[in-house]
């Protein structure tokens, strides 16, 4: 396996994050806790709820880059289970916090994929899924789901700044 690959999941993993990060920015602060967004869940939820699955997807690659895939052993029946419990753990952590969390979940996928031997790419975790898939469903793919999900209540266009964490600070 060529290192391409691998570069093209970094690529598109930055491309994803960045526009979810664009898209949260044009959040008004006095909405980041409002439900709504998605069901009951607020800007903050579904950042919390990112947060989560980029770092269960560096776990995934922790284990797979440790020689331990087997260990991986994420059950999708179990999702929404998963969902609820971060669900509720959100409810008590400010905006900045959540935002704080995915980015240190953010750096340790990026940093875990960088890392990895692109060999591994194709390795068959404890779950059946293959690193790759892991990946995408817990990095690109899911940064992009949500960037739909913000995008479609708060609009494509807002007043956001560029770096994407001005509308994270907590709402006066």
């Amino acid at each position: 396996m060529s290192a391409t690959r691998r570069d093209a999941l970094l690529a598109e993993l930055a491309t994803r994050r960045d526009a979810f990060r664009s898209a949260l920015a044009d959040v008004p602060p006095q909405l980041l806790t409002v439900p709504g967004l998605l069901d009951a869940w607020s800007a903050r939820d579904l950042v919390a709820h990112v947060a989560f699955w980029t770092d269960h997807g560096a776990a995934a690659l922790a284990l797979a880059a440790a020689g331990r895939g087997a260990a991986f052993d994420y059950d999708r029946s179990r999702t929404d289970a998963m969902n609820a419990e971060v669900f509720a753990a959100a409810a008590g952590v400010s905006p900045r916090e959540a935002s704080d969390r995915e980015a240190a979940a953010y750096e340790r996928l990026q940093s875990a994929l960088e890392d990895l031997d692109p060999a591994l790419l194709d390795a068959e975790l404890g779950n059946g899924d293959s690193v790759e898939q892991v990946i995408r469903y817990d990095g690109p793919d899911h940064y992009a789901e949500h960037t739909t999900h913000l995008r479609a209540w708060f609009g494509a266009e807002g007043s956001g700044g560029a770096e994407g964490d001005e509308g994270l600070e907590d709402p006066a």
